[in-house]
């Protein structure tokens, strides 16, 4: 079974942020593994999500940022995720800084994802596309760039690391893609 740590950077403005949320919902199914029943005998467990027209046995835990400034959108909590907010003594934490990504990519890892997407044009994103090119992704290639975003693997993060954080978004992915190169890997 495939893991994904999906991330939605809340980042859009108020309507974009609600946006993201509302158009994934219609995309995914959730799923309850309990795992026993609290004192009141309730029951208690994970969620954890499948996305529609994904071929592969999969399963789909999100992941969502909140950049310093920003105030969370009113359905934040109808996904089930992870969440990370940025505040004071993080003002330079806004827009798309690559902290977001490595947060996904290492947090989702942490729990046990095999593979993290990042992203960027929620609105292109489709599970059709995303399955086609996990199908077809070859394991010497650890980062794959849809128009909707970036896809690493945890190979990825194992053997060639994190975005550097000193550098604008685009410029610490052009940095990866130069060290996953020099690692003999391939990106595309």
């Amino acid at each position: 079974m495939l893991h994904l740590a999906l991330g939605l950077v809340h980042n859009r403005g108020n309507l974009g942020n609600r946006a993201q949320i509302a158009n994934l919902l219609p995309l995914v199914v959730p799923h309850f593994e309990q795992e026993g029943l609290n004192p009141d005998s309730e029951p208690y467990g994970q969620w954890w999500y499948s996305l529609l027209n994904l071929t592969l046995e999969h399963q789909v835990r999100f992941y969502q940022i909140i950049p310093f400034g920003i105030t969370p959108p009113n359905n934040l909590y109808d996904l089930d995720s992870h969440k990370v907010f940025y505040g004071q003594g993080d003002v330079d934490k806004t827009g798309e800084h690559p902290r977001f990504f490595n947060w996904l990519l290492k947090r989702g890892t942490d729990y046990g994802a095999d593979v993290a997407i990042y992203l960027r044009a929620p609105t292109l994103f489709s599970a059709i596309d995303l399955d086609t090119r996990l199908q077809a992704m070859e394991a010497d290639r650890v980062l794959l760039e849809p128009l909707w975003g970036k896809v690493a693997t945890v190979r990825c993060l194992r053997a060639v690391g994190q975005l550097r954080e000193d550098r604008t978004f685009d410029l610490a992915v052009d940095d990866l893609k130069a060290r996953i190169l020099a690692r003999g890997l391939r990106y595309g």
